[in-house]
């Protein structure tokens, strides 16, 4: 369920300690780091709230998530992968499935899901069972068609059978969904190489261009309780 190499650029599959070494490079700090700015303002988290992490893999974003003072879970159905997340420290892990999730009804705060959706055949239920057990909120981080990314990547390397959405597709996977207010698309990563330009322009332009390879998607609960 983990994605393999979401937006690491890499033309093949590596193993769990190859994959998480890529984000300890100059390229995949910037990526990764740019990715969490824009997860964290959608779902708007406080210190203390519990977070479920949908196809962690190698718990890369699980440990940055627990780092700002969440209280994060990793799930994820590849046992290698979570083995390698479970030698690190921040957060804990769980086996289990997107699509039935091992969890009571509201047992976190906020679910999330970064580029793991893009291997699930069936999103729009594995999106019902993260909105199930979450509280407040639910955070997708997707592939986007409409990007130079998926002109590049489509179809090669770790991206071979991935799907690539764009935002009306995500929408829809909220749309029944009891409680669920308006989702929020917000895209980033518009020049995936990382270069000083291609970092020139992620600050130029507006994460409302719907552009960037990394389509990041959230909605809130109106019925969620009162903040303390």
């Amino acid at each position: 369920m983990s994605a393999p190499t979401a937006l690491t650029g890499s033309d093949s599959k590596p193993g769990p300690a190859a994959y998480d070494l890529w984000y300890q490079t100059d390229r995949g700090r910037w990526i990764g780091g740019v990715e969490m700015q824009v997860l964290q303002r959608l779902l708007m988290p406080r210190s203390g709230d519990t977070v479920l992490d949908i196809g962690c893999g190698t718990g890369h974003f699980t440990r940055g998530f627990a780092e700002l003072g969440l209280d994060v879970t990793g799930l994820d159905k590849d046992l290698t992968a979570l083995r390698f997340a479970r030698g690190r420290n921040g957060a804990r892990y769980v086996g289990g499935d997107a699509r039935r999730l091992p969890f009571a009804d509201r047992s976190f705060d906020h679910c999330i899901a970064i580029t793991s959706l893009c291997f699930v055949d069936d999103p729009a239920l594995a999106v019902a069972e993260m909105w199930r057990v979450a509280r407040r909120g639910v955070a997708l981080g997707l592939l986007n068609r409409n990007s130079l990314l998926h002109r590049r990547k489509a179809g090669r390397g770790a991206y071979r059978g991935a799907r690539w959405d764009r935002c009306g597709h995500a929408r829809g996977w909220f749309s029944s969904l009891p409680g669920a207010g308006p989702p929020i698309c917000r895209w980033a990563v518009f020049e995936p190489n990382g270069s000083p330009a291609a970092r020139i322009i992620e600050r130029l332009v507006p994460g409302s261009i719907p552009l960037g390879g990394f389509l990041a998607v959230t909605a809130h609960r109106v019925d969620a309780p009162r903040r303390s």
